[in-house]
């Protein structure tokens, strides 16, 4: 029996060779607990699971235009009028604002120190003054037309005041005349104020930058809304 024992007790040797392998499962549950960092947030919470983007953002409302448009003219018009109502172009109307009080200052302060072309100033003091008027009566219309509007049709609603089409009209007839005062002075004016061709420079130069930038910003205005609308046109059309 002890000799029948003794063939039957396998080596140490043969007894690691018949011991069967671990699991891949039971491995590769040690090695991530071994290398995985802690404090890893869970899938949810790197994004994966966030909504698409909404219809109420830029590009959503784009799209939403562009499929509601008969033609690429009408797009165009619903595209400036979605520009209009965005938060930038409310804070570039207060920004504004600072322009027509510098000119109303201007104007007052040298009501009196421009006898080549007494014009100038007070071009200057009625445009300023009636300027902030036009803002602010287009501020407080934008936010009239979106309490009433709501966000989602904001630009199918905007109501138009009969008041402003009319300051709007004589502001283009008083920027007109602006223009004929002060381009016509344009190097025919004396910076001594004991000449009667005299016109204080800060007058003068300030009313014909102004006049000058008004036609740079609105070419840097019609370009970048063409552009503009012709990538919102691509993207939308996807």
């Amino acid at each position: 029996m002890a000799e029948e024992e003794t063939k039957l007790a396998p080596s140490d040797g043969n007894a690691v060779m018949q011991d069967s392998p671990p699991s891949y499962n039971a491995t590769a549950t040690d090695e991530s607990a071994v290398d995985m960092p802690e404090g890893l947030p869970p899938y949810g919470a790197n994004g994966y699971n966030e909504p698409p983007p909404s219809y109420d953002s830029l590009f959503g409302k784009m799209k939403a235009a562009k499929a509601s448009s008969a033609n690429n003219a009408q797009f165009a018009k619903s595209f400036v009028g979605i520009l209009m109502g965005t938060l930038a172009c409310t804070i570039l109307f207060g920004i504004l604002l600072a322009v027509p009080i510098a000119m109303t200052i201007i104007g007052g302060v040298y009501l009196n120190d421009c006898p080549v072309e007494r014009y100038i100033p007070i071009y200057l003091l009625v445009a300023g003054a009636f300027g902030i008027i036009k803002n602010l009566s287009s501020l407080v219309q934008k936010i009239r037309n979106k309490k009433e509007a709501g966000e989602d049709d904001d630009q199918k609603h905007m109501k138009t005041n009969p008041g402003d089409m009319l300051l709007n009209c004589f502001l283009f007839a008083w920027f007109i005349a602006g223009n004929v005062w002060v381009y016509r002075t344009y190097g025919n004016f004396s910076t001594n104020d004991t000449s009667p061709l005299y016109c204080h420079p800060t007058c003068y130069y300030f009313a014909f930058w102004i006049i000058t930038s008004t036609y740079i910003l609105a070419g840097l205005i019609c370009f970048l809304t063409c552009c503009g609308g012709i990538v919102a046109a691509i993207t939308a059309g996807k």
